[in-house]
């Protein structure tokens, strides 16, 4: 069972994105991050970027990160979302499937291993990093407001992170 769980498991669990340690990620070689939203960077209910948000990807992008969003959740709201940040993006991404993650690494131009994928599900997040070979970063959930699927999948979740962290 260890390998399967290991399928799933972040290379690195933090609070919130706002706490990442940029210079440490640049130091391992990663030069882009791919983001989820829902949960990771804002709750379901905020349509657009909080002003401390735009300021922590502004400073992603002066320190040459280079950033893209990628959301299983529905065009207008993906949209809307990134149109407020000014990021590229990919809504009704299927993760854990590649396919919407290889194309957010090809449109800001890097390999997936030079990519972290922020996420706070491993089933979809984590699990569509890891089969990329990605660097994977696991955020605590933001709010507690989600629909029953997710809720679902987090009680499983706990099975997994209470080995880890």
């Amino acid at each position: 069972m260890g390998r399967f769980k290991d399928k799933f498991k972040p290379d690195i669990f933090c609070d919130d994105v706002y706490t990442l340690d940029i210079e440490c990620l640049k130091k391992i070689g990663i030069k882009a991050i791919i983001f989820d939203i829902d949960n990771t960077l804002v709750t379901y209910d905020d349509l657009k970027a909080p002003e401390h948000t735009k300021k922590w990807f502004e400073m992603l992008h002066q320190n040459n990160i280079l950033t893209c969003l990628v959301s299983n959740n529905n065009k207008e709201r993906v949209e809307n979302f990134a149109k407020s940040l000014n990021e590229p993006y990919f809504y009704a991404a299927l993760k854990p499937k590649k396919k919407y993650i290889i194309k957010a690494c090809d449109v800001i131009g890097v390999s997936p291993n030079e990519a972290a994928l922020v996420g706070d599900q491993l089933f979809t997040d984590i699990y569509g990093g890891n089969r990329l070979g990605m660097y994977t970063i696991m955020v605590k959930a933001i709010s507690d407001k989600e629909n029953w699927f997710v809720h679902f999948k987090r009680s499983l979740e706990k099975y997994f992170l209470k080995e880890w962290f």
